[in-house]
């Protein structure tokens, strides 16, 4: 009977003892060897054990997989925020399911200290906005009041366009603000003084031209500013229709995408915990941009019927080389 009492004495300490230190778990979780550093790196900032470090690095890099998975479903106007949150839910679970016999609430608290956020949270958070967004969108029939009174250009209105004011492109002035470019690697133009009519001087950035009420919600959404410059690229490529309108938005929601690599770009300096943040920060930015794109191409069709410009490329409007050649597929900024 001393013995046994002894046996559990030992069996209290040891197990108060792992609890009161936050251990995850007694067995080292099995690291890639190309990863150790950034185990030890973990470890560090945490002021954990090695094996504790490596178990909160396989969660990362797990839920960065599952949860960037997730949101790379397709994002509409038609996105069901139930649907989507139960996807993260059972992105979750799954993840859950990787780290049996392991302390989940402290992993998942150094995960939280690292990044600054939790997979699930963070997951059904991007889930509700976004299909708040759509709502608001689809919000009195504001879509179908668009979609119903669209309709198809005829040859004649085309011809009509060639009505409008044609200035000689040689009339037409735009510079460089500067040399050096004005954000994310984008340039900023502004047209000169005593300059014809250029097409840079009718973009407005993000929302449609035609719908002040669509383009002050497209305005309020997520990354709205940080999209300006795509925004001002698509506006010029369906005011000059370079492209035809499918390739303007097609070029619209890529030009989205490598501007969200671009904004959360991981660079060889950085840790492990700011990497697995921008991994995940570019998942959210990507899915914003699918919706983005698809309001866009859902609003679009008026501004390119009802372009304001000449847009033949004899005239100044459409025909200044910096927007016949680059301005409708490369992002830019304008200072007016």
């Amino acid at each position: 009977m001393v013995l046994l009492n002894f046996k559990c004495v030992l069996f209290l300490v040891a197990f108060s003892h792992s609890v009161l230190s936050g251990t995850i778990r007694s067995s080292c979780g099995k690291v890639p060897d190309d990863a150790k550093e950034e185990v030890n790196e973990v470890s560090k900032q945490l002021s954990i054990s090695h094996c504790d470090a490596a178990n909160v690095y396989n969660y990362i890099v797990k839920g960065e997989k599952y949860f960037k998975d997730i949101l790379s479903i397709k994002d509409d106007l038609n996105l069901s925020e139930k649907k989507c949150q139960k996807k993260c839910s059972n992105a979750a679970q799954k993840l859950d399911k990787e780290f049996k016999n392991i302390n989940m609430d402290k992993i998942k608290e150094y995960s939280n200290i690292l990044l600054g956020l939790d997979f699930l949270t963070n997951c059904e958070e991007i889930c509700h906005l976004a299909s708040v967004d759509a709502q608001v969108l689809k919000k009195e029939g504001i879509a179908e009041e668009v979609i119903n009174t669209t309709k198809i250009i005829s040859k004649s209105e085309f011809e009509k366009r060639d009505t409008k004011p044609c200035d000689p492109v040689s009339q037409g002035i735009i510079n460089l603000t500067s040399t050096l470019p004005y954000s994310y690697g984008f340039y900023r133009y502004t047209q000169g003084a005593g300059s014809a009519q250029t097409a840079i001087s009718v973009v407005n950035g993000c929302g449609p031209k035609n719908n002040a009420q669509v383009s002050q919600i497209v305005g309020n959404l997520p990354y709205a500013e940080d999209f300006r410059p795509v925004c001002n690229s698509h506006d010029i490529c369906v005011t000059c229709h370079q492209l035809p309108r499918s390739g303007c938005d097609s070029q619209f929601k890529t030009n989205l995408k490598s501007l969200c690599s671009v904004m959360f770009q991981i660079n060889s300096g950085d840790s492990f915990f700011v990497k697995a943040k921008k991994t995940v920060q570019k998942a959210d930015c990507d899915f914003t941009a699918s919706l983005f794109a698809d309001a866009v191409s859902l609003f679009g069709e008026n501004a390119y019927q009802d372009t304001p410009v000449n847009t033949s490329t004899s005239c100044a409007a459409c025909g200044v080389p910096i927007v016949r050649d680059t301005l409708y597929k490369t992002p830019f900024y304008v200072l007016k």
